[in-house]
């Protein structure tokens, strides 16, 4: 299947789904936290945006969620970017995230890692170039 680059297949990610046993509430606790913005609530399902559009979808959960290790198979964090990650990690802290105990730098970005209400994994990334 050779498909030209003039017209790819996928235009892109639409949205990124994550099942919860209280869709409402981990999509407010995005919104109070992280400052994403509301999209639409159907009743079982929320979906919100960041600043740059990326939407995660909040769906019922039919089952309790585990607990993973960032290292475990499956999809296991989202990044958040930003321009200055001292401050956005002490603004966050002090709302009463919990953190990792302390950043991890790797060559050309450093990023703190979190959990949301329900122990999905998140991190904090500053890069000094930007991957796109």
């Amino acid at each position: 299947m050779n498909r030209s680059k003039e017209k790819p297949l996928i235009k892109g990610v639409e949205h990124i789904a994550i099942a919860s046993t209280d869709p409402q509430k981990l999509a407010q606790w995005y919104i109070d936290h992280l400052n994403l913005s509301p999209l639409l609530d159907t009743g079982s399902t929320v979906y919100i945006k960041s600043a740059n559009s990326v939407v995660l979808e909040f769906v019922k959960s039919e089952t309790a969620p585990p607990k993973p290790q960032i290292r475990d198979a499956g999809l296991r964090h989202i990044a958040f970017s930003v321009d200055d990650l001292n401050t956005a990690y002490a603004e966050l802290q002090a709302a009463g995230i919990q953190f990792e105990p302390a950043p991890v730098v790797l060559p050309g970005m450093r990023l703190f890692f979190f959990r949301d209400v329900e122990g999905n994994y998140l991190h904090l990334v500053q890069r000094e170039k930007k991957l796109l």
